[in-house]
């Protein structure tokens, strides 16, 4: 297979399994959202059989391991691929071994979440789990858009870009916690414990409890994180000049990050309906997509250009 011709598959392969782990995450909250998650209350089998019986709770739990399986197809091609033609290319074969080892442990704690019937410590974790599987796909897939030379550049050798890789570091991290925060707070039992926004009650902004406390604790996060954020992309933003593909990412993410905001608030003001719940966190993977995907962007040539400098004073 030629070199434009292998380019060209791995880069469709890459984008068919980002997008397979973004609805796999989105059933998995959909799954949670109409507490379908015993829907099949046995695993690898449902309810004992290989076609489940056609009822609300079973279907939807049963798509998402549908779902479950369609991924890991497109992750074991992400990973043959790279072994077979990026080997020699670590932020392409690395991180799409990862990914493949994400959905071994995913399946794993998926089936010991079924059989602990949904312990909220497992959830937490499978959820962690997809979104580093969703991470590592992302940056196989930057590393193996474009070749090692067009990544690498005198832009990427500024001390200002080192403060960007900084901030945009920090706030993977801050995000990261922000979802995680999120899933804790759910299975807590604390996810509808504040029925106005951006207050707690009516009458009280922080009123005593500690399904309250979880509750708005996962709030103020999500607003120091949201401020994190935004200083972030500003700060790609002011790269337009020299760098105007961070910029962009930089931009996107101000956007998505709003509309997860404003989907935060709708959620409370619906009543927390399944619905909105279910958006509210397709939408907060979304953040995490753009996120990531800024993230390689910017850290990536710096590696390269790195390596390169290395390379040529051996």
């Amino acid at each position: 297979m030629s070199s434009d011709r292998t380019q060209s598959v791995f880069r469709i392969v890459v984008i068919a399994a980002v997008l397979a782990a973004f609805g796999q995450v989105t059933l998995g909250g959909v799954v949670r959202v109409t507490e379908s998650g015993l829907g099949c209350p046995d695993w690898p089998l449902c309810h004992g059989q290989l076609i489940p019986p056609f009822e609300f709770t079973t279907l939807i739990e049963y798509s998402h391991r549908l779902s479950a399986s369609v991924l890991s197809v497109f992750v074991l091609a992400t990973t043959v691929m790279a072994w077979m033609y990026y080997r020699h290319r670590r932020w392409v074969f690395v991180p799409s071994v990862l990914a493949f080892a994400m959905v071994i442990v995913a399946a794993v704690l998926g089936g010991a979440t079924v059989l602990t019937e949904l312990a909220w410590w497992f959830v937490l974790l499978h959820l962690g789990i997809a979104e580093v599987l969703v991470a590592c796909l992302i940056i196989a897939g930057v590393a193996g858009w474009h070749s090692e030379d067009s990544l690498a550049g005198d832009a990427y050798d500024s001390p200002s870009i080192i403060n960007l890789e900084l901030l945009t570091l920090a706030t993977v991290a801050g995000v990261f916690g922000l979802i995680l925060s999120g899933s804790y707070m759910v299975g807590y039992g604390a996810g509808s414990s504040c029925p106005v926004w951006p207050g707690c009650l009516d009458d009280d902004m922080m009123p005593q409890g500690t399904a309250f406390a979880i509750h708005m604790g996962h709030r103020i996060v999500a607003a120091l994180v949201g401020v994190l954020l935004l200083v972030t992309s500003m700060v790609a933003l002011s790269r337009r000049s020299s760098i105007p593909s961070v910029a962009w990412s930089g931009g996107f993410l101000i956007f998505v990050f709003g509309i997860q905001v404003m989907l935060g608030a709708a959620t409370v003001w619906s009543g927390f309906t399944a619905e909105t719940k279910a958006i509210h966190l397709s939408a907060a993977t979304l953040v995490w997509v753009a996120l990531i995907f800024m993230l390689s962007l910017i850290y990536l040539p710096r590696l390269y250009s790195t390596e390169s400098s290395i390379a040529i004073r051996r």
